[in-house]
């Protein structure tokens, strides 16, 4: 009986904290959730679908043409409000990557993996784990830093680190009525290799930035690519910047909030010998009112 009885509880107590995310409209979700440091729990689920191009020529092997990666992420998004106004962050992204084995550029942030090859397959990648803490307003600025660090989980053949990464991160962003704009930076320094012969130490930086703007009924229009720079690759081959253009819509399943998302994404400066040509990127998120969250 006590069994029943607690599970009974537990299960009271869980669609409680489902409902309680009524409290708020479609509307004000949506503009909250505009903003990474936001006290919402949600659940995240991101495809992207890239395509790549190599050149034979300049990638000094036999390969030439397109092919595509496809990249899934799954983030649980579980921050825990602080003293004063400030919030605690982890948000852990596990990969799953279907990608050629031939060829990989790129491969120290599985987020921004390119690869081209004859043969396929699809495993695990990297476990990338940003923390730290920060300062949330709905209104005005939001800013937050912290450590973030990358784990060679990967059990993809080309896909792979082969390296434990660490390195500083921060958030900065502005928010009203209608804009959300900001961008979260990481940085990350190799730290030491998981036994796999000759590893190159990684240094390179990503930075997401985001431009949201609300509309009526939940949409928004936004653009929230990653632009990449690798410290490591030769002159006129280090940097990766995509342009974006997408929108956004909160919904509701049963008593569930989801954010919809859709975007696509376009290289307009890249390297030259094997990059990311074009990213359709689809995401859905989750909702559940962070139960110790007081926004």
């Amino acid at each position: 009986m006590k069994k029943i009885l607690m599970g009974g509880f537990v299960a009271v107590s869980l669609l409680a904290t489902v409902l309680s995310a009524k409290e708020k409209t479609m509307e004000e979700l949506s503009k909250e959730m505009s903003n990474p440091l936001a006290q919402i729990w949600n659940l995240s689920f991101q495809n992207n679908y890239t395509t790549v191009k190599a050149d034979v020529n300049k990638l000094g092997v036999n390969v030439s043409g397109t092919d595509h990666v496809n990249t899934t992420l799954f983030q649980p998004v579980l921050p825990i409000p602080l003293k004063n106004g400030m919030t605690a962050f982890a948000r852990p992204v596990f990969t799953y990557i279907d990608a050629p084995t031939g060829v990989g550029i790129h491969v120290d942030n599985p987020m921004e993996a390119t690869a081209f090859g004859t043969n396929r397959e699809a495993k695990l990648g990297d476990l990338i784990l940003p923390m730290g803490v920060g300062v949330v307003k709905m209104k005005g600025w939001s800013y937050g830093v912290g450590a973030t660090f990358i784990f060679p989980t990967s059990q993809h053949k080309t896909i792979a680190s082969h390296q434990y990464q660490a390195g500083p991160t921060a958030l900065a962003l502005y928010a009203n009525e209608n804009w959300t704009v900001g961008t979260h930076i990481q940085h990350w320094w190799g730290i030491t290799d998981d036994g796999t012969d000759n590893v190159r130490m990684a240094n390179h930086t990503d930075m997401q930035y985001f431009i949201i703007y609300n509309l009526p009924h939940a949409w928004q229009l936004r653009a929230s690519p990653h632009i990449t720079y690798n410290w490591n690759a030769s002159s006129g081959n280090k940097l990766t910047l995509p342009l974006a253009f997408g929108f956004g819509k909160m919904v509701k399943i049963g008593p569930m909030p989801i954010q919809l998302m859709a975007e696509y994404q376009k290289a307009v400066v890249k390297p030259d010998y094997i990059t990311s040509e074009d990213t359709i990127m689809v995401q859905a998120n989750f909702i559940i009112k962070n139960p110790f969250g007081n926004l």
